[in-house]
């Protein structure tokens, strides 16, 4: 510490300027990647809550679309009688056994409704 001091008084005028300017240089570096920086992160953050907000409103847009559309499918489908129902049922079941890879795993909810009523 007292080294440092001793060589520090000991520079001839142009070696403390030379230093002076290396120590400024250095600063103004700093200062600017400082501010580089933080205008970089706050554009990056400004672009990413602007593209969050878009997001956002294109998710509501999609959700009110997919409700408009579910309640507009329900509106024109004709309902099913018990009987197209079960047979709707005994189908899907039997894809279900021809197709296990599509179906891969077995339930109580996944069986047919026929089958369901017989056990109870």
């Amino acid at each position: 510490r007292n080294m440092f001091k001793n060589r520090l008084f000991n520079l001839t005028q142009s070696q403390k300027r030379l230093w002076g300017a290396g120590a400024g240089v250095i600063f103004v570096g700093g200062v600017i990647k400082f501010g580089y920086f933080y205008l970089s992160r706050e554009m990056i953050i400004n672009n990413l809550e602007r593209r969050d907000r878009e997001a956002r409103s294109y998710l509501k847009e999609s959700r009110d679309f997919a409700a408009w559309a579910q309640k507009d499918r329900e509106k024109k489908l004709i309902p099913l009688t018990d009987e197209q129902r079960e047979g709707l049922q005994n189908y899907l079941a039997m894809m279900k056994e021809s197709n296990k890879e599509v179906y891969p795993y077995e339930n109580a909810s996944s069986r047919p409704r026929q089958s369901r009523r017989q056990e109870e």
